[in-house]
């Protein structure tokens, strides 16, 4: 136990004085998320509404000349077809249709979005929601003279930045644990460092469990950092219990890890392990859900988001973070984390290799 202490303590020393590692561990997605805040996800707002029947009874139109009072609601009105070709060509981030309610005292009100912009639409969604309600509220209690309705959109209030957090922690969790290990233990064996530690007392498993628990404490850490500078900057909340979080955090390097292994036992030299681990994280990364919702993906490209290990972990780190849900609500991606570890654990005893390949 006391030389598995040290090998840890060598692992964090040689970690923090890699300068390289460094900027992959923290400054990569910590730079990610600030680009993407001050962009997208806590700019200012500025909502371009297209109405249609906004003179369909003096309450529509009160309620569209209050929307045209409001700073940040650039409201035009026209006809069906005229604002829905505006929004096709991008000149609206949404139009409002009203038309006659279930009863004569309602007003139905149906907005179009943009779905090839789905950052955005979900905030503008989720704005005339909350604008509408409050005009039901100030108006009327009952029963509401506007019912408005929504299609093909999860409208919680959520904010982009709130769905990029969890996402780009899950990416640089995956990055550090499958490209930054096996490239680090394929040059442990070209250096011969592993035939040395076989020479040793030191147990390879020792070794091995050394640096799985130095990995895991370095994700901790990188985790703590990014989400405390998502937290003072952006206002980003987590609703969920940090034990669950901390757990899927755990989960998730052991996983990305466990792939790692088995890529640093199948490459031949560290070229090859870094050709090997780009070809499963670049897909992983543009495919899992990190920077937009799965859902949002082409339906032919679906099933292949359900099988990256990826789009489970960073969907349960969401679902803790934004949902506040428990790791026994999300336990199906828990339960994909373990599986991936140990089909990777699995694969890695079956081809390690202790000496470098002859060329």
């Amino acid at each position: 136990m006391k030389a598995l202490r040290y090998m840890v303590m060598a692992n964090l020393k040689m970690t923090v004085r890699n300068r390289a590692a460094l900027f992959w561990l923290l400054a990569f997605p910590v730079i990610f998320i600030v680009l993407f805040g001050f962009l997208i996800g806590n700019g200012d707002f500025n909502l371009t509404v297209g109405v249609v029947g906004g003179d369909i009874n003096p309450t529509v139109t009160q309620v569209v000349e209050q929307m045209r009072s409001v700073d940040g609601f650039s409201v035009n009105a026209g006809t069906e077809a005229e604002e829905l070709a505006a929004l096709n060509e991008g000149d609206r981030d949404i139009v409002i249709v009203f038309g006659p309610g279930a009863s004569p005292e309602q007003v139905s009100a149906k907005i179009y979005y943009n779905q090839g912009n789905p950052q955005e639409s979900q905030v503008a969604v989720a704005a005339i929601r909350q604008f509408f309600s409050e005009a039901n509220q100030a108006m009327t209690d009952a029963p509401q003279p506007i019912v408005a309705t929504v299609e093909g959109v999860d409208t919680e209030n959520v904010r982009y930045i709130d769905f990029l957090v969890p996402g780009i922690l899950a990416m640089s969790i995956m990055t550090s644990g499958l490209m930054g290990l096996s490239s680090t233990f394929v040059s442990y064996r070209e250096r011969g460092i592993l035939r040395r530690i076989k020479a040793t007392p030191f147990s390879l498993w020792s070794f091995i469990g050394a640096r799985i628990f130095t990995q895991v404490l370095i994700a901790m850490a990188q985790a703590v950092i990014v989400l405390s500078i998502a937290v003072l900057l952006f206002d980003v909340k987590i609703s969920g219990d940090l034990v669950s979080l901390l757990v899927m955090i755990a989960l998730g390097s052991l996983a990305f890890l466990a792939i790692g292994f088995f890529v640093s036992g199948i490459a031949r030299n560290q070229e090859v392990a870094d050709s090997v681990a780009n070809a499963i994280s670049f897909p992983m990364m543009f495919l899992g859900g990190v920077f937009f919702p799965i859902e949002l993906a082409p339906a032919w490209m679906q099933p292949i988001t359900k099988i990256i290990p990826l789009t489970y972990f960073a969907n349960g780190l969401r679902d803790i973070m934004i949902r506040g849900d428990t790791l026994f609500s999300v336990w199906s991606s828990a339960l994909v984390m373990l599986a991936t570890a140990a089909v990777g654990i699995a694969l890695s005893v079956r081809f390690f290799r202790w000496e470098a390949q002859a060329v």
